[in-house]
């Protein structure tokens, strides 16, 4: 069974994420430029963990450790795959969009790991409320660092993913 987490809001960078139960699990905000787009995206966790992406540099910062893309994410396959591999602390996860259940998976590729961890999108309906975007983390991954990277690639790859299209 997995934990869902609902995106308050379509525009993820600038969303809360809540639990089932109705409560703040993650606060999300983002600073942007007038001409070069979005610059830093601040994640807050309830118990006040806070990671950070910085879209203009490319980089990750988790637990005061700043890590560059490059250097935690791993193109998979040829060049129309979608499969990325992300790794933090010896940790890989595959991430691979499906575009036919519009769900992105982070899979997990170490021993010990709790699962795959889900992310359904933003789904624009024309007569039926839309549906928010959840992310579907495994009540057996307890590690907040672990859940934090997760969800800043996860979000990286996501965003990635609406700029192209």
């Amino acid at each position: 069974m997995a934990l869902p987490l609902t995106f308050m809001d379509r525009e993820l960078i600038h969303s809360v994420v809540v639990g089932p139960d109705g409560g703040v699990c993650y606060t999300l905000s983002s600073t942007s430029g007038a001409f070069r787009g979005r610059k830093i995206t601040t994640i807050t966790a309830a118990s006040g963990f806070v990671g950070i992406i910085n879209w203009r540099r490319h980089l990750f910062v988790l637990n005061g450790v700043e890590q560059k893309w490059d250097h935690v994410r791993v193109k998979l396959g040829g060049i129309f795959s979608s499969k990325w591999q992300w790794n933090w602390d010896g940790r890989p996860y595959t991430l691979k969009y499906h575009q036919s259940d519009k769900e992105l998976w982070a899979t997990p590729n170490f021993d010990g790991a709790a699962g795959t961890v889900r992310f359904t999108t933003y789904n624009v309906r024309l007569f039926h409320e839309n549906d928010r975007a959840v992310l579907y983390l495994p009540h057996q991954m307890q590690d907040e660092t672990e859940q934090m990277f997760v969800l800043m690639a996860i979000l990286q790859t996501e965003i990635d993913r609406q700029d192209r299209e």
